[in-house]
């Protein structure tokens, strides 16, 4: 990348993320220079990333990307890169840095347990032994043998309650972190000194919050989805039944209809739900190509706070249109009048005549 002052040109990994980034705020129209990744925020990494590259060369040394955040080289920051698919030969560009600190400050704390347990679960079985865990806090302390825990650590190792065959799921796993919230700490403080370092908590939280309301929203798009996909079939397998039965037996012989349906079940419908997956994929390919040309107009015609105000006018005079289509004027005391005197006189002409019997004697 050289040795520029300037901040170089995003490659294709600095990009990837901050396209993440950015479409969560995109969709909850939060684009602008104080939420979004854009040249100023890499600008404050790329100041970040110069105080190791000291001979401006454009890379830095695994080992000095460690010192730039005050920590010693371990297989658990050797983790990260894996995590990033970042195959290093002992150096890092700018991109692998920037992918690499983004990637684990927007961990969750349960991400970061996680990510603990996967490291250390070296057979990838969902089970780590009572001796990989004392591994992994080895690595997490830094305590080289013969040297042993101390303090807290040691008294929390042995109040750990292993089962009898000595291996840890990833529920005892948990429940190991809440009982002990200090036990596996050092896997904290590494995201903690990554935030401090770079661009501070408030606008890290932020970016959490961010991208965690998008994944609720994905997950209710998801749904919805589903349950009209599921409302689909069912619309189907009824019309089916239908069909084999014939309109009136499906009309008034509901337990045969019930027979039926155990007949066609919607699980089976193998065609219907492959096409219905060949369709879902496919709106969801234009709704991504939607988005996208959306971010590009609003990229190249940003909206203008005159054009902001004329959309709030429109809205409020479509508001007051249909207000006023919904109610009736108030009519005038003399027209009230004479709507009355005329309800009264229908009344006197509808009334029936009175008949009176006359007795002859």
């Amino acid at each position: 990348m050289g040795a520029s002052m300037t901040v170089p040109n995003p490659d294709h990994r600095t990009l990837k993320v901050m396209e993440f980034i950015n479409s969560a705020c995109r969709n909850f129209e939060l684009v602008n220079a104080r939420l979004a990744v854009g040249v100023k925020e890499l600008a404050v990494f790329w100041r970040h990333f110069r105080e190791g590259d000291k001979e401006m060369l454009g890379v830095i040394a695994i080992d000095q990307f460690y010192l730039l955040f005050h920590e010693k080289r371990s297989i658990f920051g050797d983790g990260i890169f894996d995590l990033c698919d970042i195959h290093h030969t002992e150096e890092l560009d700018f991109g692998e840095y920037l992918v690499a600190v983004i990637t684990y400050c927007l961990f969750e704390p349960q991400e970061i347990l996680r990510f603990c347990f996967y490291i250390f679960d070296r057979d990838k079985n969902g089970y780590i032994m009572k001796e990989e865990l004392e591994l992994m806090l080895r690595v997490l302390y830094h305590i080289v043998p013969p040297n042993d825990f101390s303090g807290n650590t040691r008294n929390a190792l042995e109040l750990l309650d292993f089962n009898d065959d000595e291996k840890v799921d990833w529920q005892e796993f948990n429940r190991f972190h809440v009982l002990f919230p200090a036990l596996f700490y050092p896997a904290f403080r590494i995201q903690q000194t990554m935030i401090t370092q770079t661009m501070g908590q408030r606008w890290w939280d932020k970016k959490k919050r961010y991208l965690h309301e998008e994944k609720v929203r994905r997950d209710m798009i998801e749904q919805l989805a589903a349950r009209k996909e599921h409302a689909r079939l069912l619309k189907l397998r009824e019309k089916r039944i239908r069909k084999k039965m014939g309109l009136l037996r499906y009309m008034f012989c509901p337990a045969q209809r019930a027979a039926f349906r155990k007949l066609f079940p919607v699980d089976d419908a193998q065609a219907e739900k492959t096409l219905s997956e060949a369709e879902l994929q496919v709106q969801k390919a234009k709704q991504r190509e939607v988005e996208r040309r959306l971010r590009e107009l609003n990229a190249k015609n940003p909206e203008t706070s005159a054009w902001g105000d004329y959309q709030k006018r429109k809205t409020r005079m479509e508001y007051a249109q249909q207000s006023a289509d919904r109610t009736h004027p108030r009519r005038s005391a003399n027209e009230r009048a004479l709507r009355a005197a005329a309800r009264r006189a229908k009344k006197k002409t509808a009334r029936p005549e009175r008949i009176e019997f006359v007795a002859v004697g």
